[in-house]
């Protein structure tokens, strides 16, 4: 009697294996293209944005343009966001800075190969100004 009732739990804990086993197998991993934005990457990005949003100069100089496109056509001088931008950029890392009106980018190809890291502030609602930072590995 003794040995049914040891068969009947060695079953039942091969069945649960078995199901446990299958369940992982079928349910997907995580994503491995999703990446988190590198915490260097994020820091810059925070403090040149904050830097454009509350500095008078920058704030101007985006507000009175008519053009959209590179920071460094839109905004000269002493108000040259560009020199802010490469000034803060973290090593090994290449970047675009952009005034535009709209969502999406506005002024030129943007590498497809790379991992783009993106951060974005309004500036004003109208017209529209909105300062895009798109930075990636070199």
């Amino acid at each position: 009697m003794h040995k049914k009732g040891f068969i009947r739990t060695l079953e039942a804990v091969i069945a649960v294996i078995i199901v446990l086993g299958v369940i992982l197998a079928v349910t997907p991993g995580k994503d491995k293209a999703t990446q988190k934005t590198p915490d260097i990457v994020r820091q810059a990005q925070s403090f040149i944005l904050e830097q454009v949003a509350t500095n008078e100069q920058y704030r101007e100089c985006i507000l009175k343009s008519t053009t959209q496109g590179e920071c460094k056509t839109v905004c000269t001088g002493t108000a040259d966001i560009d020199a802010l931008v490469k000034k803060n950029l973290p090593n090994q890392y290449e970047y675009r800075c952009e005034i535009c009106s709209s969502a999406s980018t506005c002024s030129g190809q943007l590498p497809l190969d790379k991992s783009l890291y993106t951060d974005s502030r309004f500036i004003a609602t109208d017209p529209t100004k909105i300062i895009r930072l798109v930075f990636w590995e070199k």
